[in-house]
This record gives structure tokens, C-alpha cells and sequence, in this order.
């Protein structure tokens, strides 16, 4: 009866290792599925926008002068934002659904906007202090900020009242180079800052060095699941982070400013217009 018992839950131990190793291994090819799949056309949004941009949660944003609109994945409308701050050198920073940041160098404003796109809050970057604020990131839970001090070259992390919590050591002395990234990305534990010069720079959340990715022009840099997406010379590209290989997507679109969300594309068609692309 002991033996029976035993064998019973042996059984019952052996075929939940089995189904924790299958999923497992699900989960590792999730990612190279995902690199099979051809792009399907969806639909075209008749907006001709200056710049545009997909979170990881698939929002759409979309860039006129003095206005910011966004659209779910499937090219509905959902919500606008207008400002005077905003033109054809505003960058977009969304990280999720939660928050979105809006940085406009020419003006010296980062603008706070809410999950509806209602204004949260407009820091004057040039009252922070004598930083040269050059480049701005969110951090993964939404309530502080990156921010690139190019004059010093170090990373600044403020809280919501604009305190700094957080200061860097200098990078180009981490580095051996000047760094003058174009995107700060926080994704877990880590930051990618984006060189088009030098490539990919990534540091742990306290400012220490980890490694370059020496990916010339790599831009609309997303991170999801611990693989880096880009695109350059209108091709998308992937690097995984965990077997270090770097994959062209052969299936790409024939569109300009291309954005990669989690299961889209979006980008300019010949006409001027946004096309969104499924995969």
C-alpha cells in the first residue's frame, strides 16, 4: 500500500515537472514565433502626422503641430492633447498605457499627460537646475523620470515634485566615450540608452555599466520580453538579449518611420498616411 502510494505521488510530482518544462520551453519560443509571423496589412488611419509612436501596450500616438491624438490598435480614436510646445522636434514617451511625456528641446518643456491624455503637469526643464537636459525617460512604475545631462554626461532620476533621487556617476567615464543618446528606456532592472554613433548602452537602474550594443542607428528602440526591437534603413530588427543574436525581419512593410508595438506596426505609407500592420 506504501509502494502504491509512493508510485501515486511520483506520478502526480513527474507530470507537474513535465508541464513546468513545457511551458517553459513555450515560453522561449514564444519569442521566435513571433519573428516567423508576416506582417498582415489591417487597416489606414487618413492622418498624415509629423511623428508618431506605439507604447508596449499597442496605443498608437500620433504627432501633428500643436496636437497629440491617440488611437488603440485597432485605429479607433480615443483621445487628443493640443500645446503650443509641441512641434516636428517634440519627442513621445510612453512606456505604457498609465503615463505619456512629452519633451520639447526648443522650448525646454516636458509635459505630463495622464492614461486620457489630460495634462498632469509641464516642468520648465531649464528651473531643475544647470543641467543640459537633452534626452528624457519614464520610469517602469510611472512616478519618476530619467533625465540625460549632456553638459555633465550623467543620468538624473526626479521624483513627481521634481526632486533628484538619483545622480549617476559620468558615464563617458564609464564608457570611454561621449554619449548622446536619443532615447533613455527603462525595462526592468535595466536602462538602454540610444546612441545612433555608438549604439546601445545599457546600465542597471543604479547607474552601473553593463555593455554596448554596437548598433549604428538604431531607432524607435522598443524592449519587450528581454529583446531589443529597432529599425534602421526602413527594416525592422531584433537582438536577443539573453542568446545575443541579432535578426532582420525580411517581411517588413514598404512604409517610412516605422514603430514597433508587441503585436503591430505602424508606419507612413507613399501617400503620406499611417498604415497599421498585424503579426
Amino acid at each position: 500500500m506504501k509502494n502504491k502510494v509512493v508510485s501515486i505521488q511520483y506520478k502526480v510530482i513527474s507530470k507537474r515537472i513535465l508541464f513546468c518544462l513545457c511551458f517553459a520551453y513555450a515560453l522561449l519560443l514564444t519569442p521566435y514565433y513571433l519573428k516567423a509571423a508576416k506582417p498582415v496589412y489591417f487597416k489606414t488611419i487618413q492622418k498624415a502626422p509629423i511623428d508618431l509612436f506605439i507604447n508596449t501596450t499597442n496605443d498608437i500616438f500620433l504627432m501633428q503641430k500643436g496636437m497629440l491624438e491617440r488611437y488603440y490598435s485597432n485605429g479607433v480614436f480615443f483621445q487628443n492633447y493640443g500645446s503650443i510646445y509641441i512641434n516636428e522636434h517634440t519627442d513621445i514617451i510612453s512606456a505604457n498605457g498609465f503615463k505619456t511625456i512629452l519633451f520639447s528641446p526648443d522650448f525646454g518643456k516636458i509635459i505630463q499627460l495622464d492614461n486620457r491624455l489630460r495634462e498632469i503637469d509641464v516642468i520648465d526643464a531649464y528651473n531643475l537646475g544647470t543641467y543640459i537636459i537633452t534626452c528624457v525617460g519614464i520610469s517602469y512604475d510611472n512616478n519618476f523620470l530619467w533625465l540625460f545631462d549632456a553638459g555633465s554626461q550623467r543620468l538624473i532620476k526626479i521624483d513627481k515634485d521634481k526632486t533628484p533621487v538619483f545622480t549617476s556617476n559620468t558615464l563617458s567615464m564609464l564608457v570611454g566615450k561621449t554619449i548622446k543618446p536619443k532615447q533613455i528606456i527603462e525595462s526592468g532592472i535595466m536602462l538602454y540608452l540610444v546612441d545612433l554613433k555608438n549604439g546601445i548602452f545599457i546600465f542597471d537602474n543604479q547607474g552601473n555599466y553593463v555593455k554596448n550594443i554596437p548598433i549604428e542607428n538604431a531607432r524607435n528602440v522598443k524592449v519587450i520580453d528581454n529583446v531589443i526591437y529597432y529599425t534602421k534603413d526602413s527594416c525592422i530588427y531584433s537582438y536577443d538579449n539573453l542568446t545575443f543574436s541579432e535578426t532582420k525581419y525580411t517581411e517588413t512593410p514598404d512604409l517610412k518611420h516605422i514603430q514597433i508595438g508587441k503585436t503591430i506596426i505602424c508606419g507612413v505609407n507613399k501617400e503620406g498616411f499611417v498604415e497599421i500592420w498585424k503579426f
